[in-house]
């Protein structure tokens, strides 16, 4: 998972982010899970609270943040719903 901040009145672009992370990045090292977030909570040194975010994983029932998941056979990101969370747990959505 990758917690990511957009500017301002930017909207996450799934197919975009894919092919820059296709060109950069081996597949092993892509997060499956994005959130975007408003802020990055930090602590007082600017390290990144990460904590939290490993406690709340990417259930969608405890995340108010907007969440996606990749889905390589569309080369997208796509919006976590509580439908998806259900299939991705049963195993019916393979990662």
């Amino acid at each position: 998972m990758a917690a990511i901040v957009l500017q301002h009145d930017h909207k996450l672009n799934g197919p975009q982010l894919f092919n820059h992370l296709a060109r950069a990045l081996p597949a092993y090292a892509w997060p499956r899970f994005l959130r975007v977030q408003t802020s990055l909570d930090v602590t007082e040194t600017f390290k990144q609270k990460k904590m939290q975010l490993v406690q709340e994983g990417f259930n969608v029932d405890i995340i108010r943040d907007p969440l996606f998941y990749l889905d390589i056979s569309q080369k997208d990101y796509i919006i976590m719903t509580g439908s998806v969370y259900q299939d991705i747990v049963s195993g019916k959505i393979n990662l």
